[in-house]
């Protein structure tokens, strides 16, 4: 016997694809590509991902809205640090994918 799964509301669908948009954006994946060595700061983030101090907070604010990131004040510095590991597991999956089509593509077919 199979169970059958609930499906989501749209309340529920809206907060499923919060969590996908987070991952829409190269400068969010580089913010989160550099969290995975640990906690940083905005200057930190700003330095490795070179992009501007606005840009980066403001893609550090949608990934905190997401709830993938942590925010630690400490004095007058905020550290950023990944809350959830499934961040790297959801990229992985992306990077699977794509190396999959890239291994597909590159397939050599001889008919004769």
């Amino acid at each position: 016997m199979s169970k059958t799964k609930k499906k989501l509301d749209r309340p529920e669908l809206e907060k499923v694809a919060r969590v996908f948009s987070a991952f829409s954006d190269a400068t969010r994946l580089a913010i989160l590509q550099e969290l995975r060595e640990g906690a940083c700061t905005v200057g930190e983030l700003v330095e490795a991902v070179g992009s501007s101090q606005g840009n980066v907070s403001k893609q550090l604010h949608l990934l905190f809205e997401a709830g993938l990131l942590h925010r630690d004040k400490r004095g007058n510095q905020v550290f950023y640090s990944i809350c959830d590991d499934m961040v790297y597991s959801m990229c992985q999956a992306a990077c699977d994918k794509l190396n999959r089509d890239t291994r597909a593509s590159m397939e050599l077919s001889f008919d004769i």
